[in-house]
């Protein structure tokens, strides 16, 4: 009786440790979840999955919590999260930051094979803004007229950057290529936005999200948007597209997966997270932030499809700048 005790007991622990499943393989989420964010609170990551988290809580029926986990540029977020149990209960927030870690060499694991996407949440637009006290200094009222500027005086322009081998780095190349400006990478973007407010620095390369209240107060001027079309929100902004230039990178943010995640807990986040994209807090949010100027929720596979896009991309910009470190072998090097 007492082995049989013991057994039984043992038996209870074992079913109580699988992931619960319903009808038709339908996923139920049993206790809190926990978003891991590889970003310190307050910043733009973090601030676009806490409005998200406190939806899809409503939705799932449990609490979402947001856990920071910041350090190394989003380093520290990524291995946290490789290393919890691969659950159904921990998801992460990545961004095309991530790739550039993997394709540098920086984490331990393959990222592109080691987290399965699950839904993008948002994609902005970058912009070039310019100091107005710059711009009135120098006569230049539009991008345009900052180009023939730096045509006339070679290097008499600064922009400033965040990462020499981020995204928005990539996506100030593209925009300014063949001019002859200084780039200037800061620490911080709080430090880089005083730092074009005091006129110390002339343009910058940012997401309108991340200075509404500076464009607002007229300290920032935006200059140019990386889109295709002009935005919607600064109708008399000149645009990329209408420019010729090829550059359109924007920062995208999406929910991912550790590799052995029920794909039945995938799949029933991923259903939420797009119930979520229809509410009218999230709708809200995404106007306030100017995140509804591109198409923000995406399901698996068209995050996936994205973040393939951008490997080849990336690995082409590393390759080039010098600082590739990882080189998939289905990535053909231009």
């Amino acid at each position: 009786m007492k082995k049989f005790m013991v057994l039984l007991t043992v038996l209870v622990m074992l079913l109580a440790s699988v992931p619960v499943l319903h009808a038709e393989g339908e996923w139920k989420f049993e206790r809190k979840v926990d978003f891991i964010c590889p970003w310190g609170v307050g910043g733009g990551a973090d601030s676009t999955l806490r409005p998200m988290a406190d939806i899809v809580k409503d939705i799932i029926g449990q609490q979402v919590d947001v856990v920071n986990v910041e350090g190394g540029g989003g380093t520290n977020g990524v291995e946290f999260t490789y290393k919890q149990p691969a659950d159904g209960y921990t998801f992460m927030l990545g961004t095309q930051s991530v790739i550039m870690l993997d394709l540098q060499g920086v984490l331990s694991m393959d990222y592109r094979y080691e987290f399965i996407p699950v839904a993008k949440l948002v994609h902005s637009i970058s912009i070039i803004a310019g100091s107005k006290k710059a711009m009135e200094e120098k006569g230049y009222n539009s991008f345009s007229e900052m180009i023939e500027y730096v045509k006339e005086n070679p290097f008499g322009v600064t922009v400033g950057m965040l990462t020499a081998t981020g995204g928005d780095s990539a996506t100030l190349k593209q925009t300014v290529a063949g001019l002859d400006v200084l780039e200037i990478a800061f620490a911080s973007g709080s430090e880089m936005n005083s730092a074009l407010m005091g006129g110390h620095i002339d343009m910058m390369i940012t997401g309108t999200d991340e200075i509404q209240g500076l464009i607002e107060s007229g300290d920032i001027v935006p200059l140019v948007a990386c889109s295709e079309n002009r935005m919607k929100r600064y109708p008399d902004l000149e645009c990329t597209g209408e420019l010729g230039i090829d550059s359109y990178i924007g920062t995208w943010r999406g929910i991912y997966a550790k590799k052995g995640t029920p794909q039945e807990a995938i799949d029933a986040l991923g259903a939420a997270i797009e119930e979520a994209s229809k509410d009218p807090r999230w709708i809200d949010f995404l106007v306030q932030g100017a995140y509804d100027e591109r198409v923000g929720f995406e399901d698996s596979a068209g995050l996936s499809a994205l973040m393939e896009k951008e490997y080849v991309m990336f690995s082409n910009y590393l390759n080039g700048e010098g600082v590739l470190k990882k080189h998939y072998d289905d990535i053909v090097l231009e």
